[in-house]
This record gives structure tokens, sequence and C-alpha cells, in this order.
């Protein structure tokens, strides 16, 4: 009989992820979190997406045929919450964060990935035209996997993954100091994902047959 994996399991599964991100800090806050959905029919992985009590912080559990084999943790930013389809719990995430101490927080910690956001490289003839190299940066929802749209500052979540001397010049948009090619190369290397080539696998709002 497949063993049943419950809230409770996730949340210790949760707990000692915490240490991958956050080092020694903030151990008091390692399993303060609540479970928002589930989703996955019988026979597929079954994901169940937690946020955090208090901090901007979502998580992914992901359990198949009765073992957790995936954890995520990542910040929960104010993409994260599209205006016209966040829930009432999401648009609070977001509140929490755009205050100073979250957008201290989420600049702090590696709380996103590169795979995290999709890039759009400038053309040859833009590059010539402006004098420098020039990229857009877009971040996706649900763990790398739902499209969104974004008007803000967003170098604070990435700026340890960024190639090195880019630099954000307006929201969403890097300056580089390579060519085109060069820049595109680093951006693969460090793992963001071209837009072009990127397809939405998002499940966002599937049900799942149980309630634990």
């Amino acid at each position: 009989m497949t063993q049943k994996v419950t809230t409770a399991d996730c949340k210790k599964a949760l707990a000692q992820a915490w240490p991958t991100v956050f080092g020694t800090d903030l151990p008091d806050q390692a399993s303060r979190w609540k479970r928002i959905s589930k989703r996955g029919k019988k026979g597929e992985p079954v994901e169940r997406v937690f946020f955090h009590e208090t901090l901007p912080v979502q998580a992914l559990v992901v359990e198949k045929d009765g073992v957790i084999v995936d954890t995520i943790l990542r910040g929960f930013a104010r993409f994260d919450a599209p205006e016209d389809s966040a829930t009432e719990a999401e648009f609070a995430m977001a509140e929490r964060a755009e205050t100073n101490a979250g957008f201290e927080f989420l600049g702090k910690y590696p709380l996103f990935r590169p795979s995290d956001f999709l890039f759009k490289m400038c053309s040859e003839e833009e590059a010539a035209r402006d004098g420098h190299t020039w990229y857009e940066l877009f971040p996706t929802t649900d763990f790398g996997r739902g499209e969104t749209h974004n008007d803000e500052q967003i170098d604070y979540l990435i700026m340890s993954h960024l190639p090195e001397g880019d630099g954000e010049v307006m929201e969403g948009t890097f300056a580089s100091q390579g060519t085109v090619s060069e820049c595109e190369a680093a951006l693969r290397a460090k793992g963001f994902i071209c837009a072009d080539e990127w397809t939405p696998t998002s499940k966002k709002g599937a049900g799942a047959e149980t309630d634990d």
C-alpha cells in the first residue's frame, strides 16, 4: 500500500530544506508554513503549495508514489500576485513583499533561480543604434511555469545571478558590456531561459483528489 504523505510531512521537508537557502539564519522560521493548495490526480505527481506565515516566501512540495521527490523554496514578489487573478492570500503576500523589510529580505537571500526568469535579447541593429547590448528579463510565476507581467525593478531579486558587469537600466531591462552573442551565451550559462524557447506549463488551479 502506498504511503500517505501528509501536510505535516511536507512541513518537515520544508524545515529540512530551509538551510539550503538561509544557511543558519532564521532557524525559528523554518517550520512556519501554511498550505495554500494541492493539485494532482491519481497516478500523477501531487503538488502542494505553501506560504510562509510571516515572510515573503512560498514553497512547492512535490509528491510521487507516496514519496516527497522535490522541495522548492522561492521568494514571493509583487508579480506573483496578478491584479486580475490573485487570491486574497496572494495579495497579502504581495503586500508583505512590498514593505521595506520585505524588499530587504528578498534582496538578501537567493530566493529566485535564473530559471525563474525569461530573457529576450536586443538585436545587433538595436545594440548598434543604442551603443550597447541590452536585454529584457521577464519573471515567471508558479515556480517557473506560469506567465506574468512586470513593470517594476527586479535586479535586487537576481543580482547574484547576473553576468558580471550587467545592470538594470530601467524596469526589467538590463545593459551588458558584451556583444549580443556573448551576452546571450552568458545568460544561458547562468540558467536564464530564452523567452522564444519557453512554453508555460502551469496547471495552477487544477484540483486534487484529497484534502490532506
